[in-house]
């Protein structure tokens, strides 16, 4: 048998020259040498598979790389190689975990970031992905890598924090249409509709109409946006535009456009599809059809599930780890002088928003919105393990407070999913409240299901699985109130709805302040609101949600099976 290192020099002069079958011979006589170091083995295997991408042979690389990586779990390249070969095969979100094991056994190779940032941007993974462009817009300065970081910051959610960067990029590229466009995908994500449309006017192309369109729509300029709309392409997106800008008996025939457009398999972006049924969905609960909503939401979220899966496996680690509480192992840090905060946590759509906005019309309050800081400490904590950086972040964030609002006593972060973390919060920042808005189940999980979210909810595209993970949340909160019962507060959705000024006044005097009349003009509230609430918090308060889910009682099954389940395990705690 010829020595492994000759066989190797061999194949790798094949590879170089483009004899790729011959290569994948002689580099199966080095990885198929048990006397073989087994570096150059897994080497043999991860150019093999660079020939089978060579010649489109997709399945046999996927085979070499895996093998490759089995051999060796470090093996950046057998991993980059396995990426590609899952990726050229359809399997995207496969594809993504390995170029996420590229760039955390190699952060400096930017092809790995790239193409993680592709996936996860056509995942519909804004954040992960807006993380992954910034990786290498900052090591390569390119256009796409800042149009790339930009549109998914701003399908994250996170359009203000990049307000000021686009005004300046802007000011420095005034004659190039990027500029141009990200800037006004800016503004229109900020609502800033009438300083949008005057940048439109010079603006043209496929994609660049689809914005345009919609801001002009938005800022009232109809007939102007049907002109834009009448050269678009055929696309989910053209005809949400064209329903939006459509009028009179028009209405209907755009609908029944959509629909049968919506009836044939399509190419588009999944997230286009998916927002189009969210529309025709509103449409159709508008006009108090709600089995015709049921089957436009279920279809989104069947969509928006390959994307967004639900792990049972993850949720099940991240379950473990919440109840051995490892952060009580962390000295909490030092108290500060300054604002303290306060955690409005809870379900998304359990008002939240509501009562952030009545608390930041109180002058002993300040609304920062939805802060990311906390939910990103606590990520890098379960997977790190790394107390000490936790440590240091906590302390930055309780003192950041006093930048926000040095004149407040109280500073509000309003995440939602901050109930996750609650617990590490309490513990670490001794200050700190947290504030749980509660809702009635049915209702809470039908708002969720019928909502299009900016971000990540995997578990809200199936309904037993949302019934399951409220009751979740429901545990996990229950175990934090007991933890700390003086620094866990309660607002029930249905209470605050029905007497506003009592409710919020019993909660004002646990946080040793007083009714200011200022709270009941909540909805006069200047504040920009970005999040699904802002159409409950700009009018005063009504009850018609209350009860709401019962619409839709025939097509909520799952929901009602783990409303009885919760009642059985009720009853059963009460007879122990």
């Amino acid at each position: 048998m010829m020595p492994p290192d000759i066989a190797m020099r061999n194949a790798m002069l094949d590879l170089q020259k483009g004899r790729y079958r011959e290569a994948i011979g002689a580099f199966q006589m080095v990885w198929g040498n048990d006397h073989a170091p087994a570096m150059m083995r897994s080497d043999a295997l991860s150019n093999a598979a660079v020939c089978h991408l060579r010649l489109h042979d997709w399945k046999s690389a996927e085979d070499s790389a895996r093998a490759a990586v089995e051999m060796d779990p470090t093996h950046v390249d057998a991993w980059f190689n396995l990426a590609g070969s899952l990726k050229e095969q359809g399997q995207v979100l496969d594809a993504l975990h390995a170029f996420r094991k590229v760039c955390e056994l190699h952060p400096q190779r930017m092809d790995g970031w790239r193409y993680r940032a592709e996936l996860a941007e056509g995942l519909g993974l804004w954040e992960e992905a807006a993380d992954a462009w910034s990786v290498v817009y900052q090591k390569m300065a390119n256009g796409r890598a800042f149009e790339g970081r930009i549109v998914c910051m701003v399908h994250a959610g996170k359009a203000p924090l990049v307000d000021e960067e686009t005004a300046l990029y802007l000011d420095q590229h005034k004659t190039e249409n990027l500029a141009r466009y990200l800037r006004v995908l800016v503004l229109s994500d900020l609502q800033r509709f009438d300083e949008a449309v005057v940048l439109t006017h010079k603006m043209h192309g496929p994609a660049v109409d689809q914005l345009v369109a919609w801001v002009l729509i938005h800022a009232g300029y109809l007939i102007e946006a049907c002109e834009r709309i009448k050269g678009l392409p055929e696309s989910a997106r053209a005809h949400a535009l064209r329903i939006m800008a459509a009028e009179g008996p028009q209405v209907i025939e755009r609908i029944a456009d959509a629909r049968t457009y919506l009836s044939a398999p399509r190419k588009d972006n999944p997230q286009d599809i998916a927002d189009l049924h969210f529309r025709l969905a509103r449409i159709a609960e508008e006009r108090s059809t709600p089995a015709a909503a049921m089957q436009h939401y279920d279809a989104a979220h069947r969509i928006m599930a390959v994307s967004q899966p639900f792990s049972e496996e993850g949720h099940h680690q991240l379950d473990t780890w919440i109840r051995r509480r490892p952060w009580l192992q962390l000295a909490p840090v030092a108290h500060g002088d300054g604002p303290q905060w306060i955690f409005i946590v809870g379900m998304p759509r359990s008002g939240t928003t509501l009562l952030e906005q009545i608390l930041d019309m109180h002058p002993a309050f300040h609304g920062a919105g939805e802060l990311h800081d906390m939910a990103t400490v606590a990520q890098r904590y379960y997977a790190t393990g790394n107390g000490e950086a936790v440590l240091q972040a906590c302390d930055a964030f309780s003192r950041k407070a006093s930048n926000l609002t040095p004149r407040a006593a109280w500073c509000i972060d309003k995440m939602p999913h901050n109930f996750v973390h609650a617990g590490m919060i309490l513990h670490l920042i001794p200050r700190a409240r947290v504030i749980w808005c509660r809702r009635n189940r049915m209702d809470n999980c039908t708002s969720i299901y019928r909502q299009h979210f900016r971000g990540i909810h995997p578990y809200a595209h199936d309904l037993g699985t949302l019934g399951r993970y409220f009751r979740w949340h429901e545990e996990v909160m229950e175990g934090y109130r007991e933890d700390y019962p003086q620094r866990v507060l309660e607002v029930s959705y249905e209470t605050l709805v029905d007497d506003m000024p009592g409710t919020v006044t019993g909660l004002l005097r646990s946080l040793g302040k007083d009714w200011d009349p200022a709270c009941a003009r909540f909805y006069e509230n200047p504040r920009r609101i970005l999040t699904a609430s802002h159409g409950q918090v700009n009018k005063p308060i009504y009850r018609d949600a209350v009860g709401s889910w019962k619409r839709y009682r025939d097509y909520v099954e799952p929901l009602l099976l783990e409303e009885a389940v919760m009642s059985d395990s009720a009853n059963e705690s009460q007879r122990r």
